[in-house]
């Protein structure tokens, strides 16, 4: 539920798609809109990978009551009448970031903050790989999901995560990282203490 445009839905697209999943992508954002990323997931000119459809520029009501699971975009508000269709039909919906979670053997660093989490990410990431393979993803537009079936056990991987994505993490991670915390997305939380109960999902 939700492709978007800064390659995590494609991510997942194609991890569920390496299980042999059938995946269906609804997104209300149009074929024009979403171009980019479409073109991630063509395995040749004009043609998808086999098991992939596409219902865009509108979600259905039926697709929410028969899926076997549904993955949303971290911007998608849990509010969403179709999530609560899905969960009216008790069909479990997870983040990418929750099912990488529950599959990682790696040791994972979760980085947030207001500002300065792209950049702390992004140098952890660049001192760790002195000594370790390391994965770098999150809300820099990869879902790690895309390099799950690589990881091994001795890896390490750095996630950088936005308040919307920590609304649905279930486990911390083994490293937690507040860079600061201001107000910010007032536009989605009623207030700063509700953004604030985000973030410290990082410290379960």
């Amino acid at each position: 539920m939700g492709l978007g445009l800064h390659g995590g839905g494609v991510g997942v697209a194609k991890f569920f798609l390496s299980q042999g999943a059938k995946v269906l992508v609804t997104d209300l954002k149009t074929k024009s809109q979403l171009k980019e990323s479409l073109n991630k997931l063509k395995t040749k000119p004009g043609l998808v990978k086999p098991g992939l459809v596409f219902i865009l520029g509108k979600h259905r009501v039926g697709d929410f009551r028969e899926a076997d699971l549904v993955i949303k975009n971290p911007d998608v508000p849990s509010s969403s009448k179709f999530l609560k269709i899905a969960r009216g039909n008790k069909i479990p919906i997870k983040s990418d970031i929750q099912v990488f979670f529950e599959l990682c053997p790696a040791q994972i660093i979760g980085i947030t903050g207001t500002k300065g989490k792209s950049t702390v990410a992004t140098l952890t990431a660049e001192l760790l790989r002195e000594k370790y393979h390391t994965i770098l993803a999150g809300n820099i537009g990869v879902s790690p999901l895309e390099f799950l079936n690589d990881i091994k056990e001795d890896n390490k991987v750095v996630l950088e995560l936005s308040s919307f994505i920590l609304e649905d993490l279930q486990k911390s991670p083994h490293i937690a990282v507040i860079t600061n915390l201001f107000p910010d997305h007032l536009n989605r939380y009623k207030n700063f203490n509700e953004y604030t109960k985000a973030k410290k999902k990082m410290t379960f």
